[in-house]
C-alpha cells in the first residue's frame, strides 16, 4: 500500500510540473504583460524599463528556470496589477473558496445520493422516471444559466438569499455562500443520482442481497446496509474527478455572485492578463485537483485490493 501511495505522489507533482511548465510557455507566449499593464498606447520607454524591472528582457528559458526555481521555495512572485505578493492575495482569498467547494460538494452528495437511492428504490415508476429526467436536466443545463436563473429568483424576487458577496463572520459567510455552492453542485449531484441508481439497481439484484431479503430483513435495511455500500466504491471515484469540475465551475459561479474567491481572481487576472496570478492560480487548482484524485485512488485502493494490486 505504501508503495502505491508513493507512486501516485510522485506521479501527481510529475503532472503539476508539466502543467505548470506548459502554462508558463503559453502564457508569456499569448500576451506581453507590460503592454497588458500600460495599455496600447504607452510609450516604448516605459514599456522596455517595466520590462527590465521584472526580468522580462531575458531569455524566456532564463525566466522559466527563475519562475521554477521561486516556485520551490515558495514564492510565486508579486502580482502585476497591485505588485503584492501573489501568495498573499491567493491566501486572502483561498479559504472562501474552499467553504465554497465544501460546501458544493457536501449538496452534491446529500442531493444526489439522495436522488439516486429513492430512484432505485422505486425503479420504472413514475417517480423515477420524473426523478432522471431531472437529472438529466442538471448535467444539461449550464452553470452560468442555472446561477443566473438562482440569482434572479431566490435573491431578486424571492429575497431569500444576498444578490452576492461575501459576509463578515462565520455563519454569514455560510448565508452568503448557500446559492453559489447550490448553483456550484447541481451538475454533480446530477451526475451522483444517475451512477448511484444504475450501481444501486445492479447491486439490489445480487445473490447477497437476494440472501439477505430471505433472511427476512426489512427492505430499507437491505438497500442502505447491503446495497447503497457496495455500490459507493465508483462514487468514491468520481468524487475526486469531480474536484475538476468544482475548480472550473467556480471560476463562473463566483463570477456570476460576485464571490471573492480564486475562481473570481482568476476571471480578474485574465481579464486584465495578470501573468504571475494566472499562472499561481493554475498551480493551485491543478494541485487541488491532484491530491482530490490521489486521495481517491488512495481511498479506492484501500476498499478494492484487487486496485492496488493492479497498479504494484
Amino acid at each position: 500500500m505504501l508503495r502505491f501511495i508513493l507512486k501516485r505522489v510522485f506521479w501527481a507533482l510529475f503532472v503539476v510540473f508539466v502543467v505548470i511548465s506548459g502554462v508558463f510557455f503559453a502564457v508569456r507566449g499569448i500576451g506581453d504583460p507590460a503592454r497588458a499593464r500600460f495599455g496600447p498606447q504607452a510609450q516604448q520607454s516605459v514599456l522596455d524599463a517595466y520590462r527590465k524591472q521584472h526580468g522580462l528582457d531575458r531569455p524566456i528559458v532564463e525566466q522559466y528556470l527563475s519562475y521554477i526555481g521561486g516556485v520551490v521555495q515558495g514564492d510565486f512572485g508579486r502580482a502585476r496589477q497591485n505588485d503584492q505578493p501573489v501568495v498573499d492575495v491567493i491566501g486572502a482569498r483561498l479559504p472562501r473558496t474552499l467553504l465554497l467547494g465544501a460546501m458544493a460538494m457536501f449538496f452534491e452528495l446529500l442531493i444526489g445520493l439522495s436522488v439516486g437511492i429513492i430512484a432505485a428504490s422505486f425503479r420504472n415508476s413514475y417517480l423515477d422516471t420524473s426523478l432522471m429526467a431531472l437529472s438529466f436536466v442538471g448535467i444539461s443545463a449550464p452553470t452560468f444559466l442555472t446561477g443566473l436563473l438562482f440569482l434572479n429568483w431566490w435573491a431578486f424576487r424571492l429575497g431569500w438569499f444576498p444578490v452576492g458577496g461575501y459576509g463578515l463572520g462565520l455563519w454569514s459567510s455560510i448565508y452568503h455562500t448557500i446559492l453559489p455552492a447550490f448553483t456550484l453542485a447541481i451538475f454533480g449531484a446530477a451526475t451522483y443520482a444517475l451512477l448511484i441508481r444504475s450501481e444501486l439497481i445492479e447491486k439490489l439484484f445480487s445473490d447477497y442481497v437476494r440472501t439477505a431479503r430471505a433472511k427476512g430483513l426489512s427492505p430499507v435495511r437491505v438497500i442502505l446496509a447491503h446495497g447503497v455500500r457496495n455500490a459507493l466504491l465508483p462514487v468514491v471515484t468520481l468524487m475526486g474527478l469531480q474536484l475538476r469540475t468544482l475548480v472550473s465551475g467556480a471560476i463562473i459561479t463566483e463570477a456570476i455572485f460576485a464571490y471573492p474567491g480564486i475562481g473570481r481572481l482568476a476571471w480578474e487576472s485574465l481579464n486584465t492578463w495578470d501573468d504571475m496570478m494566472i499562472l499561481s492560480v493554475t498551480t493551485i487548482s491543478c494541485a487541488a485537483v491532484l491530491i482530490g484524485n490521489t486521495l481517491a485512488d488512495i481511498a479506492v485502493a484501500g476498499l478494492d485490493p484487487r486496485v492496488r494490486l493492479g497498479h504494484s
